[in-house]
């Protein structure tokens, strides 16, 4: 267990937190260079997940996405790379650019059994329900961090937006280092909890002979630093599919962690321009969204294209 208070920069609390501390515009010279791929690219096509940032002169995007690795890992824990010109380029070639900057970090891998790399999260009329992701319905989404019911859950979590909602639809950011810090000032007992596992839901996008449950922490140390695996709702219907009932000290400890991390006194809702690339340190950052209400014209509905990022394991979905 982690023992230490972690620095006021890195477990930030809400609105209080700096635009200057996370959003990074993207330098001209920097869009310079992905002018010349997009050029290349049109001239020679080569799909999307064939693409390589080495295989391009790209000295001052690595530069950015060197100093985009710094915050996700040192800093407050997540990016927002403002922005591509999507004005100036076709959809399916904002996605190959995503994809390079993308690939500077971490490989992309796999989102769900099937072996979708590159995740379309819009709303094409599903109704949500146990079959169906949330990410994919407008509903509003809890505050979560991707895959934590999985064996490998990506590092890094990165949005690109396309298209915007009629309304609604913020992107919510809070900070489990906060989170954590607070269990361990004020009830350590509970923060030990939150280190021991706790049963949880599988959702359906996993093998069809994938076990219903698994067994994991809360909080858990990854070399030395954070590791955090959280969604409540998730908990609860590990417990209700296993029939089992959870501790008293369990059940407080997930509650307590989701209304700190819900608080709009430690949570920071942001708009998402189109064009703009959000990115999660999945390890230390817990995400949701507000519930949004559609444009009526496909073509206009809200369009953010997902990828998870994890070095050092196969691309398979680890589920």
């Amino acid at each position: 267990m982690l023992t230490e208070i972690m620095p006021d920069d890195q477990a930030w609390r809400g609105p209080a937190l700096p635009a200057s501390r996370y959003l990074l515009p993207i330098p001209a010279d920097c869009l310079a260079e992905l002018d010349c791929v997009l050029a290349e690219l049109r001239a020679a096509p080569v799909p999307t997940l064939l693409l390589a940032p080495e295989h391009f002169a790209l000295e001052r995007c690595r530069a950015l996405m060197a100093g985009a690795r710094e915050r996700l890992d040192h800093g407050p824990g997540f990016v927002i790379l403002d922005r591509l010109p999507l004005e100036r380029m076709r959809r399916a070639e904002a996605i190959d650019l995503y994809w390079i900057l993308a690939c500077m970090l971490e490989p992309p891998v796999a989102q769900e059994w099937k072996g979708t790399v590159i995740y379309d999260v819009r709303h094409d009329g599903q109704a949500y329900g146990e079959d169906t992701r949330g990410a994919l319905t407008p509903v509003s989404l809890e505050m979560h961090t991707d895959s934590s019911m999985g064996e490998a859950p990506p590092n890094y979590l990165g949005l690109l937006t396309l298209a915007t909602a009629r309304s609604g639809g913020m992107s919510i950011v809070s900070s489990a280092r906060a989170a954590h810090n607070h269990f361990l000032q004020h009830d350590p007992a509970l923060l030990r909890r939150l280190y021991e596992p706790f049963y949880r839901d599988h959702q359906q996008y996993q093998a069809a002979d994938a076990a219903v449950t698994n067994f994991r922490p809360v909080f858990a140390r990854d070399d030395g630093t954070l590791r955090t695996r959280f969604n409540a709702r998730h908990i609860v219907r590990g417990y209700e599919k296993t029939g089992r009932v959870l501790d008293a000290a369990g059940a407080e400890a997930v509650r307590l962690m989701d209304a700190l991390l819900s608080d709009p006194a430690n949570r920071l809702d942001l708009w998402l321009e189109p064009g703009q690339i959000q990115i999660l340190n999945n390890r230390v950052i817990v995400h949701g969204r507000t519930a949004y209400e559609d444009h009526d014209d496909p073509e206009r509905r809200r369009h953010l294209v997902r990828l998870w990022l994890r070095a050092g394991d196969r691309r398979q979905f680890r589920g």
